[in-house]
């Protein structure tokens, strides 16, 4: 993913820019796929919110605005639900309750 260079200040130098000054450019179609399809649950938000930023600076009819959202809606079900990697059934039982096990000091 390329991002927008900042405008060399004076002797060549580059002005200091936070972070959330930087304008990334839309990713194409690959670059998109990259970073959604290696979302995991837990980072799956802050790419929401970036593949959201990117469908911002498209205008409401762009083509890829479908495409866009589609993403967002993967990334939200992948963050609030997790994700299973298809398993149904763990290989393992549930482990029994600590709660049991625990006596109160003193005791």
């Amino acid at each position: 993913m390329r991002h927008r260079s900042p405008k060399r200040g004076s002797a060549g130098t580059l002005p200091v820019v936070s972070v959330v000054e930087h304008v990334y450019d839309i990713p194409s179609e690959d670059e998109l796929r990259q970073l959604v399809g290696a979302a995991t649950p837990h980072f799956a938000l802050q790419i929401r919110d970036r593949v959201a930023m990117y469908a911002a600076q498209l205008p409401p009819d762009h083509p890829r605005q479908a495409e866009l959202r589609a993403h967002i809606e993967w990334l939200e079900r992948l963050g609030y639900e997790g994700e299973t990697a298809g398993v149904d059934r763990p290989d393992l039982p549930p482990r029994a309750s600590l709660s049991g096990l625990l006596r109160p000091a003193g005791s």
